[in-house]
């Protein structure tokens, strides 16, 4: 019988890669926004909407359409600041780092 520890611990080669920003699919627009993953990731386009809400669209690595939601935008995230996509980030919330400060959005 294997060890509970062999169970539990995978070897480095068996990991996921993390895949690397591929280059910008034309529909994705200039502010679109990567978010490496392991084995996959995603590209998130934000556009701001009224009453402090902001529309986000998701594709996949090759700028295939996934969801597009809105979410509320808090006081503290400052779109037309700087930021990155983070974890844990999908259709229904979007997390955020902006100046070292991690925000999360919520869906409407």
């Amino acid at each position: 019988m294997k060890s509970m520890k062999f169970l539990f611990t995978k070897k480095k080669s068996q990991l996921p890669k993390v895949l690397t920003q591929p280059e910008m699919p034309s529909n994705i627009g200039l502010n679109g926004k990567w978010l490496s993953g392991e084995g996959a990731g995603s590209w998130f386009v934000f556009e701001k909407k009224e009453n402090r809400a902001v529309e986000i669209t998701r594709f996949s690595p090759k700028g295939n359409f996934e969801c597009k939601e809105n979410f509320n935008l808090p006081s503290s995230f400052i779109i037309t600041k700087n930021f990155s996509v983070t974890y844990p980030s999908n259709c229904s919330l979007v997390t955020v780092k902006q100046d070292e400060v991690t925000i999360t959005l919520t869906k409407i």
